[in-house]
């Protein structure tokens, strides 16, 4: 006769550690690094601009954003 296996937990899982990055290759003039990302949580909206060819874009931010920023979500892009 044999022994009954043990049912063990599984491993933790692993939290995601690091922050996301804020500066991002403009889609429009492709230079790197030139696009920065602001987030108005007062105003509920995510601005997202280029230094180089003055490019803006704003959207509302929805409740996933808000768990990226505070790092409880895996990555998401827009």
């Amino acid at each position: 006769m044999g022994r009954r296996k043990s049912k063990r937990k599984p491993p933790p899982k692993k939290k995601m550690t690091g922050n996301l990055d804020t500066q991002f290759t403009c889609p429009f003039c492709n230079h790197e690094k030139s696009c920065d990302v602001k987030m108005e949580r007062t105003r509920n909206t995510g601005i997202i601009s280029c230094s180089v060819c003055l490019e803006e874009f704003q959207t509302p931010i929805t409740c996933i954003l808000f768990l990226i920023m505070k790092g409880g979500a895996k990555r998401y892009v827009l």
